[in-house]
Parts: C-alpha cells; structure tokens; sequence
C-alpha cells in the first residue's frame, strides 16, 4: 500500500479514480471488538446488495474480530482491501507485540479502510503521519497528542491514495458504496443507497433486473424510457408499437435501440421484468400461481411455467414450496 505525503491544495471530495489500481472487489474485515462487529456488517451488506445489484457473486470477503492477544485478520494479500471497523467511544490500541505484524498486513493491503475508533491502529504502527483522513471530533485530541500533522479532512469520508476513512460506523457504508462505485461505475450508487433504505427515491432501483438493464443502456433515453414504462405496466404486456406510441419513437426504432444497447429484443427484456416480479410474489405473497400469472401480464399458467422453468430452471410451484419449506423443497 502506498500512502503519499499530503498536497494542501488538492481535492479530496470523494474523487478516488485516481487510485483505481487500489480499488479491489476481495474485502478482508477487522472489527475492533464484539461490540464493534455492527459496524464491519453494515459494511458487508453494502459488498450483498452489490453482488445482488450486479446478479453477480463478485465481491468477496472475510470476517475477523480483534482481541487483546492476538490481531486476526487471515492472510492479507495485495489485492484485498483492509477494513478496520472501530466505534467511536474507545480508542483502539494496537498490542505492542503485534505491531509489526499489523504493519506488514496494512502495507501489503491494496487499500485501508479505517473506521472511527480505527484511526488509531495506523497511527500506533507508524505508517499515518500526513495523510488526509476523516476523524471523529471524539478521538481528535488524542490523534493529534499521537503524532498527525495533517489537518482533518472537513467531511465526515475521506479517500486519500490507497486510504479510506469514515468517522464512524454510520459514515462507513456511504464510503462502501463510494469505493463500490469507483469500481463498477457511479450509476451503482444511487441503486445501492435505494436498496439499503438510504432513500426515499424509490424510483431509482425499481427492481434488479430494471436497474440491470438500464446499466447497459448507458444513459440512452429510448431504452430507458421504454423500461420504466415496462416496469410501470408488468400487467397489460403493452405490444412494442403501443410502448412506441407512448414515446412517439417508431416500433423499429425502439427494437434497434434496445438490440445495440442490450442485445436483446423488447419483448425479451419486458417478459424478463414480469418473471421478476413473478419470482417475488411467489416467494413473498400467498397469491395463488393462477392469480400471480394475471398480475405479470402472462395469459394463463401454461404461460408462466414455460417462461418460468426457461428463466430459472423450476417450476414456479418449486419456488413457493421452497418460499414455505426451504431446503426441505424437493
């Protein structure tokens, strides 16, 4: 890990793309006690709704707690991110006897995340001097009496280099969803903070297959357009030339439109939104399957289970049973 000397004029908003070759997927966390480990799960539900987001198993992690004898963390290697998850009541010291090593893993780190209460263990292994980070007003005193030099970063997240650091628990999945949007992208960022109740907007992540598509439209506004109409009427199964018709585009517009943006034809993409939203209520309501048919737009039951079974591979009967049974689902 390569921590830079401060420069007093640059800007440390939250614009980390230049450390990208920093930025990795593979999480290792260290909370500072039992009391503290809230902290490093608010974080890896940030690293689940991604995954969940993505439709992929693409960020990883491991789940460590600290004690007094011994500083566990594993093997750290050089594409993990280091997350120390401290509070913001009590210092967290570093044993003297584990200081070398604590060192050797913060340097071989990709990337440091510091959390509150964990300002300090970079500070007690020498390795945080003049690095912008963000403090809490709690712990400030006692950073400065340690040796800092820098000024505190003004907001309450900071990304300096391959440095993380959020004042607190809270202000630490704000940095999660940043870091996660420095690799995948920043139209992720509003989905995440949807999906993790963060806002009110509940238009910005209506589904994940909705914001999966409208990733790879990449801002173009026939497809977009064409999906939140889609996602608006999962019941009426509009024909392509009635959606058309609402956006005043042509029926062969709009199907060339979503073949270079999704490669996929409307008609794919809309009954792609309804089996969606026909998985959730078979795991979620007690409609029957006949009645949760009529609501995704699909004619009769035949319907559904042939596009059902070809989407994800079981009856829609299996996926209430296993809503019901779990495991125990033949």
């Amino acid at each position: 890990m390569y921590l830079k000397t401060v420069n007093p004029s640059e800007d440390f908003s939250i614009e980390i793309s230049g450390g990208l070759r920093s930025i990795t997927r593979d999480f290792i966390f260290v909370s500072q006690n039992d009391k503290t480990r809230f902290a490093a799960e608010s974080c890896i539900d940030v690293l689940r709704a991604a995954n969940t987001l993505i439709g992929e198993e693409l960020y990883v992690w491991s789940d460590h707690i600290a004690n007094e004898q011994e500083f566990n963390l594993g093997e750290c290697k050089p594409n993990h991110t280091l997350v120390l998850a401290g509070g913001i009541f009590e210092p967290w010291l570093a044993p003297n006897d584990q200081l070398s090593k604590i060192r050797s893993h913060m340097r071989t780190a990709a990337r440091v995340c510091i959390i509150g209460a964990a300002i300090f263990i970079p500070l007690c292994v020498g390795i945080l001097k003049t690095q912008k980070t963000s403090v809490h007003q709690q712990f400030r005193a006692a950073v400065k009496e340690r040796g800092y030099i820098s000024d505190f970063h003004a907001e309450n997240i900071c990304h300096h280099a391959s440095l993380s650091s959020a004042v607190s628990p809270n202000a630490a999945i704000e940095m999660m969803i940043q870091l996660i949007a420095a690799q995948d992208g920043a139209f992720i960022a509003p989905a995440l903070r949807s999906q993790l109740g963060l806002t009110s907007d509940q238009s910005i992540s209506r589904s994940r297959e909705h914001w999966h598509f409208k990733r790879l439209a990449e801002g173009n506004w026939v497809v977009s357009e064409a999906l939140d109409i889609m996602q608006d009427h999962l019941e009426d199964t509009l024909t392509v030339g009635q959606i058309a018709k609402v956006m005043d585009v042509s029926p062969r517009r709009l199907e060339r439109s979503f073949g270079e943006k999704i490669q996929k034809s409307p008609l794919q993409v809309y009954r792609s939104l309804r089996l969606e939203q026909a998985e959730k209520l078979l795991m979620q309501t007690e409609l029957s399957i006949s009645e949760i048919s009529i609501a995704c737009g699909f004619s009769n039951v035949t319907l559904l289970t042939k596009w059902y079974r070809q989407k994800f591979g079981v009856q829609p009967s299996l996926t209430r049973k296993k809503a019901y049974t779990g495991k125990l689902a033949a």
